[in-house]
């Protein structure tokens, strides 16, 4: 466009060349591939080449004309093996389009619905009809229309999502099923159609929308629907509570009027009554996001690659939950976990930095090298620090309300860092430049990365240095099932010595039992008395010297209670809980503390080990 009025680019062959290389802005297409996607492999005539430099030659004089000064003109370049189109991305929708996306679904993962339909909407806005339309009526395919065309899907899927986890299933509802009407193979639109559907009280048709889709994929491949799909048509069928409507979010009442007692009567002003805190009460608290990326290898079976998504899932929710974080969301093979300060000072920042940190070594470890090599997949792990508004009050069980840009940085440093890297950024590395050692890399794009990766001495030998403790972990199991009653063993030891790795490598090796972590809050705990019905139970509680006193209360009343159960407590802490509670856990009837000493490194040799005393105190039995 010229002022608002259209350019005629010329021919079929000159606006196919223009199209091709939009498609591929800013990066070099050979001269192949542009001849391949005028023509055809097969319909290349002789002429080709000179036919492709007059429209290269037609595309510079037009972009000459209409120049005006632009800050960044559009730059056609002759290169080595073709021709890059230098163009700012700004100036095109399909970069726009992406841009939008990503921060749209950087702000779902952080349950930010709302804010994500925005950009979401904002992003599916900038399409109106097919892209490059007149060139595929001409019949011109190419994959990189294929793709964008995709991309538009997926975006109109996390939108419905954004809406529905907003309950906005109504508003929705015609557009899911015009989507799936269009395309009957998707599932995560039928998925959501379903769920649409039974939140508006047609039960009957969301059965008959999974139906449907299931035929068809018998029919045409001899597929059944996925794993999700299955769930949420059980779900459907029970009236699980779990996938109703989320409830309408409270919006503040605004009062305006007349200030009575601080205005004038002669020259009354319209004053707002907020019921709701004013923005200067909010303060600001430290949030550190961890970014985690698997991708594993798709040469192997669908149902291979499933089982070992669901198995980094696990250990995800299990090392976030064990150092105080939460996992906000995830997407197809990247998931996001955040940690909050504690307190608005910056030791919160830190210490919530530190564990997010930490937890990213934890993940490295358990997903790439503690299986086998056949097995691991390519991890990426990127951990950002920010801050986020929290009221006096406020509830740790709260949504964090972290901003967009936070998500964004945290994107860039995935794109950044290598396999099995841990990548963080300048206000992690000061955070945490104490407890946590950092190297600095170099190529195209430098970073800041925590040292030792898989050769980490003291990540493996953390587990493997401590087989005398955990084989008396082990005989304490074994006692709690055969006497069933309950039994708490406390690992005190200084910070650093190993105890989170010690009830890490424990609870992996915990057999014939199930297993539950506490968490340093006493808002919920589990049902113990149920949970232990069919068999022994181990309870975890890590860094119990921060814990509230609701849980030290939970645990001592779990050792007493009337009916004696089959649970194993091992709970870990600094002595500091001592200072807080002096005599924790000595007036129990079945009580042991286990005091964790240094271990020196030893070599990687398989040679016999001396054995090493543990200290292990039985305060009563």
């Amino acid at each position: 466009m010229d002022d608002e009025k259209p350019i005629a680019l010329g021919g079929d062959r000159r606006r196919a060349t223009l199209g091709l290389l939009l498609l591929n802005a800013n990066r070099e297409v050979a001269t192949s591939k542009l001849l391949d996607g005028l023509w055809g492999t097969d319909e290349t005539p002789v002429t080709a080449r000179k036919v492709l430099q007059n429209a290269v030659r037609g595309l510079r004089v037009t972009f000459a004309e209409h120049a005006h000064g632009d800050a960044r003109p559009p730059a056609l370049l002759t290169c080595a093996h073709g021709y890059r189109l230098e163009v700012d991305p700004e100036q095109v929708d399909m970069f726009r389009f992406h841009r939008l996306a990503r921060v749209g679904r950087a702000e779902l993962a952080a349950a930010r619905p709302g804010a994500a339909a925005a950009t979401l909407r904002e992003a599916l806005a900038l399409w109106r009809g097919r892209a490059l339309a007149d060139l595929v009526e001409s019949g011109h395919s190419w994959p990189e229309l294929t793709a964008l065309e995709n991309a538009r899907l997926d975006v109109m899927e996390d939108y419905y999502e954004a809406e529905l986890a907003g309950g906005r299933h109504q508003a929705v509802l015609s557009d899911l099923e015009a989507l799936v009407e269009a395309e009957p193979l998707r599932e995560r639109a039928c998925h959501q159609l379903m769920l649409a559907l039974y939140r508006g009280g047609r039960q009957a048709d969301a059965l008959a929308a999974y139906r449907r889709v299931r035929v068809r994929l018998a029919e045409q491949f001899g597929l059944e629907p996925g794993r999700e799909l299955r769930l949420l048509q059980h779900a459907i069928l029970v009236h699980d509570p779990s996938i109703a409507a989320p409830a309408a979010p409270v919006r503040p009442v605004v009062l305006s009027g007349p200030g009575p007692e601080t205005q004038p009567r002669e020259r009354p002003v319209a004053r707002p009554v907020q019921l709701i805190p004013a923005q200067r009460s909010v303060a600001r608290s430290g949030v550190s996001t961890v970014l985690i990326r698997a991708d594993y290898a798709t040469g192997g079976r669908a149902g291979d690659v499933g089982r070992a998504l669901e198995r980094t899932a696990r250990i995800v929710h299990e090392e976030v939950g064990r150092l105080g974080g939460v996992v906000a969301g995830s997407t197809g093979s990247v998931t996001l976990a955040l940690f909050r300060a504690a307190t608005p000072r910056d030791e919160g920042a830190a210490q919530a930095a530190e564990r997010a940190v930490r937890a990213a070594m934890a993940l490295r470890q358990r997903i790439c090298f503690d299986v086998p090599d056949g097995e691991r997949p390519v991890l990426r792990v990127a951990v950002a620090t920010g801050e986020m508004r929290a009221r006096p009050g406020g509830s740790d069980r709260e949504p964090l309300p972290v901003n967009g840009a936070l998500l964004v940085d945290s994107e860039s440093l995935l794109q950044a860092a290598e396999d099995t890297e841990i990548v963080v950024c300048g206000r992690t590395r000061r955070l945490t430049g104490a407890a946590i050692a950092y190297g600095r890399e170099g190529g195209t794009r430098p970073r800041w990365a925590v040292k030792g990766r898989y050769r980490d001495s003291f990540a493996r030998a953390e587990v493997f240095d401590r087989e005398p403790e955990l084989g008396v972990l082990n005989s304490l199991l074994e006692r709690v099932r055969r006497r069933a009653r309950p039994h708490l063993v406390l690992v005190v030891g200084g910070p650093g010595i190993g105890k989170s790795p010690l009830l890490a490598a424990f609870e992996r090796r915990v057999e014939n039992a199930a297993t539950v972590r506490l968490g340093p809050a006493g808002a919920s705990t589990p049902n113990v008395a149920k949970l232990a019905e069919h068999g022994p139970l181990v309870v975890f509680a890590d860094d119990l010297h921060r814990a509230d006193t609701a849980v030290l209360e939970f645990v001592e009343e779990l050792l007493d209670a009337p009916q004696p159960l089959p649970v194993l407590v091992v709970a870990a802490a600094r002595s500091e809980l001592f200072r807080r509670r002096p005599g924790w856990g000595a007036g129990q009837r079945h009580a042991s503390r286990m005091t964790l000493e240094p271990v020196a490194v030893e070599p990687r040799v398989e040679a016999p080990r001396a054995p090493r005393l543990v200290r292990l105190c039985h305060v009563a039995s």
